[in-house]
């Protein structure tokens, strides 16, 4: 049994004291925004409390699909990786960046490149193929399940929180997605945009989720993970290799009541079926503002 579990948007608090000319920038407005709201919803006793939880799990590997920042700062990037150190080891956890962590235009290694040793490539592992200049996609083997690592993370204007992927991780995945495949393992694709359209609005979406759901049904996956609209949510399609699992998870660290879902995280226990797979879904989170995590659901996803 393989157990997987999956956080994101976690959105770290407290928000460094940003210097005046680090808000001369779309960072202007991300900052009024967190001292007028944002800061009463990402509360940093529930992502403690939540991340304290899942460490008492009995867990394999940990996915985190992005916005582990709120407005780009380079400190925040390293609260980050402080954080993710606090998660687990770089071999137990891998991450994929969110909007929020592509918030301005920064260098690759004061942004997110910061993180890059838990969105390494297994080179003893992954197939050979072509990789964007950031890395993706990238594939991580935890037998029996291969992790796809995709960035959806692009900068944007301010008031737009869309994601898009590039050329390279598009041409990339049919045959990323078919060798896995071939090699018997369980496909989890990790991305943090809604990969499928009508989940967001528009200014939200991913922008080219057509020709991912195209490239998904002709190769098939097991299980798509997201993030990025800060609720509980289940799709299922029918790909040419079996139905693919499509699953979004709340804010990790959001504490509000009415803020959409509270704080949550899920488990996916993975097992080989006869000749396909079993895979059952376990949520656990907080089912009022400060009260205790627990378990909130569970559903079979594949059989």
């Amino acid at each position: 049994m393989f157990t997987l579990a999956h956080l994101s948007d976690v959105h770290l608090s407290p928000l460094p004291r940003p210097k005046v000319r680090e808000l001369m920038s779309k960072r202007m407005l991300g900052y009024a925004n967190w001292l007028r709201d944002r800061h009463e919803v990402h509360s940093r006793k529930a992502l403690d409390a939540l991340t304290a939880d899942l460490g008492a799990q009995d867990t394999s590997h940990i996915a985190v699909t992005g916005d582990l920042v709120n407005i780009g700062l380079p400190a925040e990037f390293e609260a980050a990786l402080d954080w993710l150190h606090s998660l687990g080891a770089p071999d137990e956890v891998t991450v994929v960046p969110g909007n929020h962590d592509a918030y301005v235009k920064l260098h690759y290694d004061t942004g997110i490149g910061m993180w890059r040793d838990f969105m390494s490539a297994d080179l003893d592992a992954s197939p050979e193929h072509a990789r964007s200049a950031q890395g993706f996609p990238f594939v991580r083997i935890r037998n029996p399940v291969a992790m796809i690592g995709l960035s959806s993370a692009v900068p944007t204007l301010p008031f737009m929180a869309a994601g898009r992927l590039d050329k390279v991780q598009l041409d990339v995945l049919p045959s990323l997605l078919r060798t896995l495949r071939e090699q018997e393992l369980f496909r989890v694709v990790l991305i943090h945009h809604p990969p499928l359209r009508g989940l967001t609005a528009r200014h939200r979406g991913l922008q080219n989720a057509k020709r991912f759901l195209s490239i998904l049904r002709a190769e098939g996956a097991e299980l798509v993970l997201y993030g990025h609209n800060h609720e509980q949510a289940l799709d299922r399609i029918e790909t040419k290799t079996g139905p693919a699992a499509i699953v979004g998870v709340p804010s990790a660290s959001a504490a509000r009541a009415g803020h959409k879902s509270l704080a949550r995280y899920n488990l996916f226990r993975i097992a080989r079926s006869g000749t396909g797979w079993r895979c059952a879904m376990t949520g656990r989170g907080l089912s009022e503002p400060g009260g205790e995590i627990g378990e909130m659901d569970q559903v079979l996803l594949l059989d």
